[in-house]
């Protein structure tokens, strides 16, 4: 099913991590005889199709390794662009002539990519400086490719069509392509971007600040808190928006959808109730209920609200906050519950980061590709999730994981300092381990040398390993420490008491790891 994976119990056949069951992934909600599960996927991401880099076939390929789904999206146009210095803007012209000439051929190659385990949405971007950016997101793989220069038009077609219309990078000012929210329409954009490589549009004071774009920083009349301070409705979704073909790369956002199934029309019912959350990279598990109703719920007023928040991080789990109405009302720290050490035998996670190497400012930039086998020796592991980001552009390399037995992983990844995303030159396995404070995880290097480390997990407790693979300036990988499952879970349940007014008090939660990755659950709205 998702890329965090049950693979307990009896041997397991060699696959794709992606593919099997997450025991804990179930949302179970007041009224429903089965439970919600748990999707991830990227709604907005670009290639060649357009003007971007990398063939719609790679970017498939990439997404069926460690998505559930995904939407291309490529550009398409952007019929108020301005002219820029040196004819700078015939980029755009020429990727949106691309994008209109392949469209025929995109919508074989989604439909055709589509199956039992994986599901290939058909969509396209339209850019405007008036109105903002909006994505396009077809029910069905033969959609038509409408490029109108009225937000109104674009709105209506979607409408007419049952296709979604998401803004993204709302928070840029208007003008230069932040959302006009004169012309939100619910129906159409149940869900609105709040993460992506652009940055955080939670507020103008959040973290993930929106400066690798020449479109500004962020308005605050245009954020997320002031439109739903306005009373607007919407869900939260993250997604990439990435631009070297990397559909869910890490750390340029990932959404979260709870779905009755793994099918186009699942996804588009979950997306149209708005029970999706928006993460900024690590799968953090995120379950909110009020009063028994899910994310993106609209409540009847009631004085008393439960709110139940269940969290499983993919490491360590900093603080969860509960926000109303644009307050925080409540917080958790996960550590201040830990009493002692970490105690094994047990269950615990473990990061193995890998990557680092030459710096490229000194020309010393190279490729390393990276052939792994990760054991352990008197455990299982439980659980494995990659985390992948878009360096090395490669059009035929690939990150893959693939599962050997429960106490075998196969590793096979390119790193590169070039090009890579914020400058992190690294990826890494977050791991579930079931093992005592004897049993030995082994790390046996095939590429780029050939050469076994061990460790004891008990020696994980308080320190890491930290190995090289050459001298200085050669790649290295980390085995982080132990994650004690009291750091990286939390289930709360918190009470609030309202009068009855005449606004409707809205409610949703935010999650920080320790290594700055985040979640955001779409809001519940009270009254």
């Amino acid at each position: 099913m998702t890329v965090p994976m049950n693979i307990a119990g009896t041997s397991l056949p060699g696959g794709n991590p992606r593919r099997g069951a997450q025991a804990d992934s179930e949302l179970k909600v007041e009224g429903r005889k089965q439970p919600f599960r748990l999707l991830w996927g990227d709604l907005h991401n670009h290639n060649a199709v357009g003007y971007a880099k990398g063939s719609l076939e790679r970017s498939i390929d990439l997404a069926r390794e460690h998505l559930d789904f995904f939407a291309f999206t490529g550009h398409s146009a952007w019929h108020d662009m301005p002219k820029m210095p040196g004819d700078r803007h015939l980029k755009w012209v020429r990727g949106f002539e691309a994008h209109s000439k392949h469209w025929p051929k995109t919508k074989q190659l989604l439909r055709e990519a589509s199956g039992d385990d994986f599901v290939a949405l058909l969509g396209y971007e339209w850019h405007s400086s008036r109105f903002g950016d909006f994505c396009i997101i077809h029910p069905d793989d033969d959609g038509e490719l409408y490029l109108p220069d009225h937000a109104d038009k674009l709105l209506d077609f979607a409408h007419h069509h049952g296709a979604f219309a998401i803004p993204h990078h709302v928070g840029y000012k208007q003008g230069w392509r932040g959302a006009n929210w004169k012309y939100f329409r619910n129906e159409t954009a149940p869900v609105v971007e709040i993460f992506s490589e652009h940055g955080c549009t939670e507020t103008d004071r959040s973290p993930f600040p929106m400066i690798r774009h020449s479109n500004g920083g962020r308005s605050t009349a245009n954020t997320i808190a002031r439109q739903l301070k306005q009373g607007l409705r919407f869900g939260f979704v993250a997604s990439s928006d990435d631009h070297l073909g990397y559909p869910g790369a890490h750390g340029e956002g990932v959404v979260g959808v709870w779905a009755d199934g793994l099918s186009r029309e699942s996804l588009f019912e979950a997306l149209q109730a708005r029970r999706t959350y928006a993460a900024t990279g690590d799968r953090i598990q995120l379950e909110t209920t009020l009063n028994g109703h899910p994310m993106g719920a609209d409540v009847p007023f009631a004085t008393d609200r439960q709110i139940d928040v269940r969290v499983v991080g993919q490491d360590s789990v900093s603080m969860v906050e509960l926000v109303r109405n644009g307050r925080v009302i409540q917080r958790h720290f996960p550590e201040d519950e830990i009493d002692g050490p970490l105690q094994l035998p047990g269950s615990a996670r473990l990061r193995f980061q890998y990557g680092w190497g030459p710096w490229a400012v000194l020309g010393l930039g190279r490729v390393c590709d990276w052939d792994v086998r990760l054991r352990v020796e008197g455990g299982r592991f439980t659980r494995a999730i990659p985390s992948y980001q878009t360096a090395p552009f490669d059009e035929d390399r690939r990150d893959r994981l693939r599962i050997v037995s429960p106490t075998e992983l196969h590793l096979q990844s390119p790193t590169t300092r070039v090009e890579s995303y914020g400058e992190d030159p690294t990826k890494s396995v977050s791991i579930e381990i079931d093992a005592d404070e004897n049993a030995v995880f082994i790390v046996e290097l095939k590429q780029p040398i050939e050469k076994s480390y061990r460790v004891k997990l008990g020696d994980l407790i308080d320190d890491n390993l930290v190995e090289f693979t050459g001298v200085f300036t050669s790649e290295s990988f980390i085995v982080q420490r132990l994650v004690a499952p009291e750091e990286y879970t939390a289930t709360l349940h918190w009470n609030d008491r309202r009068k009855e007014s005449d606004s409707a008090d809205w409610y949703y939660v935010r999650v920080t790891q320790h290594n700055g990755q985040m979640a955001w659950s779409s809001p519940i709205w009270v009254g």
